[in-house]
């Protein structure tokens, strides 16, 4: 992916100041949280908090973060994405939707147009037939819709891939529509809970 360094800022997480510093080495049982890095796109007006021991590919709007099940940075660093862990964020510019309600963002782009991305999107693949998706759920909220759902890969033999499970994310603004997917190898998926709870609670859509 091309880079576009001039629209991101990245900040090392977490923070701590000398108090919670010292009160951490205090106690004996206390661990640090898994050190993460907030990307930041101001042309694309939005920011994610995304694992530090991952591989991350950065293009214009989008973000991937690659990881191994270890959250490795070395081993990441040549990590297949297609059979890793891996969080992505992606955005597409809609002129058209620009400064419309929620209630006619969501007729322009309904459940049957968010099932139809989910292959390519989410799997790589072309054939809907092909791939699992439940819990499909719509929301209108504060001016934006919002889809949500769980999605299974099929195994690909020929290129070595196994079954694949994804939870994903799409919300559609004025303007922009984000995509947030987060995939693991299905006998991974569940120790990836954590992460991926930690990867939408921190998805922020700048002013």
């Amino acid at each position: 992916m091309m880079s576009d360094t001039r629209s991101w800022r990245r900040v090392a997480l977490p923070l701590f100041g000398a108090a919670a510093l010292a009160g951490l080495a205090a106690s004996a049982l206390a661990q640090s949280p898994p050190a993460t890095q907030v990307f930041e796109s101001a042309q694309y007006r939005y920011s994610v908090a995304l694992p530090a021991g991952c591989r991350h590919d950065e293009g214009p709007g989008t973000i991937d973060a690659i990881c191994t099940r270890d959250l490795d940075a070395e081993k990441s660093a040549t990590a297949r994405a297609d059979a890793s862990f891996l969080l992505q964020v992606g955005v597409e510019r809609v002129a058209g939707d620009a400064g419309r309600p929620a209630t006619d963002l969501a007729q322009s782009y309904g459940e049957a147009a968010f099932k139809q991305e989910l292959p390519e999107a989410v799997c790589g693949e072309t054939d809907l037939a092909r791939i699992k998706i439940d819990g499909i759920k719509q929301v209108l909220e504060e001016g934006r819709v919002v889809y949500t759902a769980g999605v299974t890969c099929p195994e690909v033999k020929f290129l070595g891939l196994g079954e694949r499970k994804a939870t994903v994310r799409f919300l559609i603004t004025p303007g922009l529509r984000y995509r947030l997917v987060a995939r693991a190898p299905t006998d991974d998926f569940a120790q990836r809970k954590d992460n991926i709870e930690a990867f939408f609670t921190s998805f922020r859509v700048l002013p």
